[in-house]
């Protein structure tokens, strides 16, 4: 079974299954399918996370292809107000960080796969070719991304005739299948060494940027073990650093697990005021200490402590929101002195790509894939047709931050491709969002509602959600999905809380995942986006 953001993208993972290839084949099937038909939100000019676990041995890993920064990064190289102003880290060449999806994908293939990527990238050259029908959702994206891509691209195959495409076109994309076939026969160096890698780099450098093809050759993915916590006997496995979404999702199930919240009615005021003052708590610590670990220290151990949850969920007042809100000291549960520095952290944009796969054999493959925002920079690489990321926005504007910009270092990510284990070690749950930093708090929800709350994988994705944050020492306003009963929202702002009333939609992250119960698999793809599950 697949389940991801897009149709097409589900069946081109399960037309590999059906071939006869594995979870992790099927995976990279689908996340080159996602690049075509999701072209603003992920694709081989960004990067991600991919949680594998392998039904032999029960090993459970992470592959981190993330950006990272070039070597020209400079940690106050944001910190201008003329850079501010210029929205250098987020539109044009200075956003742009070295991607890493290339090597991830080919990586994944020769550790764990079963086929070659001329094989896996089958489909995916076919929609690129062939071309696939614009969704309104995906004209409205194009739309809204119109203004950088007619800057930067103007010829690109997103802007036919100067603009954005009606529903209904069938738009195709030669140029991407061009760069799949080439990947095809001369692989992964296709991509960072010669006339692509120099195409990349005058892209880059033309709008602003300062890369070069030194940065692309030396990139390197990372292979990790992943974070691991346990929520009332389920184990959670999610991605590291640099990504903290799977230290604080495993940090709020911490805390909540302090609460009896399968005594509590789904979505009441109590329910989400608890959980309210949790996430506030944990972005207050993501804020402190997370970043990159090869260049910081970050207290991993700590923030997943049963211990440092105990003294979290003693600070909580069941009947008042708190206004201030203070990163708390992990460091005491790993034995060393509080640390002080200031972090800063961005998020990737609802324009991120999640999906699940799991194969006839019970791998199980989580994987979450970028460009950031909307077409990412806004730079489409003149005849290949590759998205380029702007996830230098995810490092810190402030220089004296644990996530400040530094040459080869990885921007903080809240991606979480995440992977669940009953109380015997099988498989659960396979699950991941797009959303930015609302990733954290929506896998949280969804897990709870699976485990708490009895859900199918469908109903835990499809309820509305909150999200809060604190930054600064101060709380956040509780963003608020429609659909949570008008009567809960009175009562949240009678506990104190700031109220931020939303529509049901993508905002609050877009999940798909996979829950295995009773011997059979259960789909859930999120109506926040065009996602289906597919299986056979």
């Amino acid at each position: 079974m697949v389940s991801s953001a897009h149709e097409l993208a589900s069946r081109a993972g399960v037309e590999i299954l059906q071939k006869g290839g594995n979870a992790v084949d099927a995976a990279i099937a689908t996340q080159l399918a996602l690049n075509v038909v999701e072209p603003n939100a992920s694709g081989i000019g960004g990067g991600g996370f991919m949680t594998v676990r392998f039904a032999k041995s029960g090993e459970v890993v992470v592959l981190d292809y993330r950006e990272v920064a070039p070597a020209s990064a400079v940690k106050d190289m944001y910190a201008s107000e003329e850079s501010k102003k210029a929205k250098e880290s987020v539109l044009g060449g200075k956003a742009i960080g070295v991607p890493g999806a290339v090597r991830g994908i080919f990586a994944a293939l020769e550790k764990y796969g079963t086929m070659d990527f001329a094989a896996v990238a089958e489909p995916a050259i076919r929609l690129a070719e062939e071309g696939f029908e614009i969704a309104p959702m995906q004209k409205d994206i194009v739309t809204d991304a119109f203004e950088k891509l007619s800057k930067y691209s103007p010829g690109c195959a997103f802007l036919p005739d100067g603009l954005p495409p009606e529903a209904g076109t069938v738009l195709k994309q030669p140029e991407l299948g061009k760069t799949f076939r080439l990947l095809a026969e001369q692989g992964p160096d296709a991509f960072y060494k010669g006339p692509m890698a120099e195409a990349i780099v005058e892209a880059v450098n033309r709008s602003g940027g300062a890369m070069t093809t030194d940065d692309l050759a030396r990139y390197e993915i990372q292979v990790r073990k992943p974070v691991t916590g346990t929520y009332r006997g389920y184990t959670i496995c999610s991605a590291p650093p640099a990504s903290s979404g799977g230290t604080h999702i495993v940090q709020i199930l911490n805390v909540m697990e302090h609460f009896p919240v399968s005594e509590w009615k789904h979505n009441s005021a109590e329910h989400l005021h608890v959980l309210a003052e949790v996430s506030k708590l944990a972005f207050a610590d993501r804020q402190r200490f997370m970043a990159d670990t090869a260049f910081v220290e970050v207290p991993l151990a700590g923030l997943a402590d049963k211990g440092y949850a105990k003294a979290l969920a003693e600070k909580i007042d069941s009947r008042k929101a708190a206004e201030e809100v203070q990163a708390g000291d992990p460091w005491r549960f790993e034995g060393k002195p509080k640390a002080f520095r200031v972090g800063g952290a961005g998020g990737e944009r609802i324009s991120t790509s999640s999906f699940s796969v799991v194969d006839a054999e019970g791998n199980v493959v989580a994987s979450t894939n970028t460009v950031n925002y909307f077409f990412g920079s806004g730079v489409v690489v003149p005849g290949y047709g590759v998205v380029l990321n702007n996830e230098m926005d995810d490092f810190s504007q402030d220089p004296e931050s644990v996530n400040a910009p530094e040459p080869g270092k990885r921007p903080l990510s809240s991606m979480s491709p995440t992977i669940v284990l009953d109380p015997e070690g099988r498989p659960f749950m396979t699950v991941g969002a797009a959303g930015a930093t609302r990733i954290i708090t929506a896998l949280a929800q969804i897990v709870m509602n699976v485990v708490d709350f009895g859900m199918t994988m469908d109903q835990a994705i499809e309820q509305p959600r909150i999200f809060n944050s604190a930054s600064g020492g101060k709380a956040g306003k509780l963003a608020v999905e429609e659909g949570i009963a008008p009567e809960v929202v009175e009562a949240l702002e009678a506990m104190g809380h700031t109220i931020d009333a939303r529509p049901f939609g993508g905002w609050f992250g877009t999940a798909q995942g996979i829950l295995f119960r009773d011997g059979r698999m259960n789909g859930g793809a999120d109506s926040r986006r065009l996602g289906v599950p597919v299986g056979y």
